[in-house]
């Protein structure tokens, strides 16, 4: 057999060896990822958690872009309205004077998911709620004791999370607190937090949302005389409870492709995982899309 002959011999050999290895393990070439580009832009925390969630894509590959400034929501309509960007990470829906300046120009948006915080006390804790503007106060070590609350006499103990994590942030914005050492005992985790909570009776904690085993929530009254308000979806949606945020995306109407993977991802089983596990709460497609009013 000549050279050649020999050469053609053996790459037919591999090919039959590699069919039948195939059919025996029932492995199959698995396809790389699809990959995507696209800019973002936005408000600071919508966008790095969309971002986070996309890296964990597996039938997309996205490849992001920020679009400066990434700081409020407006900013990210006024990059959509300029073309900068594919896709408005926001906190908020889009208000009607600003839709009014798209004109002609369709645009759609989707609520995704959202994330909040609560303020747990113990079980035995008799006060149910507080006035929203008690919270700065609170924090400040500027109210002490629960009875100012209307609650029974005794101090107030404070536990939250640390300033360098979102719920820290947060906190640090509802008690205007920027550059001081936090005036409550910080934690690491959440559930360190419910767990100091669920032990002491004098405990008011800021943790997120979702525990409710051997604590309970305090609810917020964001008037001073309105109804308390509790950490639900539907209650986030209407802007009633003030310790919570709606992510929203935005984009051209009809979308083009690289939008429509995110959204397609974003609202997959895999995509609501990749949400879970940054401890926000996904939103259904069923309740998501938003009315556009001029």
């Amino acid at each position: 057999m000549t050279a050649p002959a020999l050469g053609a011999a053996k790459a037919r050999f591999v090919a039959v060896a590699l069919g039948l290895l195939v059919a025996v393990t029932g492995c199959t070439a698995v396809a790389p990822p699809h990959a995507v580009r696209l800019s973002l832009a936005g408000a600071q925390i919508p966008l790095e958690l969309v971002e986070s969630w996309l890296r964990d894509a597996d039938e997309f590959h996205f490849q992001t872009e920020r679009v400066e400034p990434v700081v409020y929501s407006q900013h990210g309509f006024q990059n959509l309205l300029e073309g900068r960007c594919d896709v408005a990470c926001t906190d908020r829906p889009i208000e009607p004077r600003e839709l009014r300046r798209f004109g002609d120009q369709q645009i759609e948006g989707y609520r995704v998911a959202f994330y909040g915080f609560a303020l747990y006390v113990h079980p035995e804790n008799p006060l149910d709620s507080i006035f929203a503007k008690h919270i700065k106060l609170l924090f400040q070590k500027k109210i002490t004791d629960w009875k100012t609350l209307g609650g029974t006499e005794g101090p107030i103990t404070l536990y939250g999370p640390r300033k360098a994590t979102r719920g820290g942030m947060i906190l640090m914005q509802q008690a205007r607190i920027w550059f001081a050492e936090p005036t409550w005992i910080a934690l690491d985790s959440d559930a360190e937090i419910v767990e100091q909570v669920a032990a002491d009776p004098t405990a008011l904690g800021f943790a997120s949302i979702g525990f409710d085993q051997n604590v309970r929530y305090l609810g917020i009254r964001m008037e001073r005389t309105s109804p308390p308000a509790f950490p639900s979806l539907e209650e986030i949606e209407s802007e009633r409870y003030g310790l919570a945020k709606v992510i929203y995306v935005y984009f051209d109407s009809p979308p083009n492709p690289a939008p429509q993977a995110v959204l397609d991802y974003l609202f997959s089983e895999r995509g609501r995982t990749a949400i879970e596990s940054t401890n926000v709460w996904p939103i259904g497609r069923e309740r998501a899309a938003l009315p556009q009013t001029p």
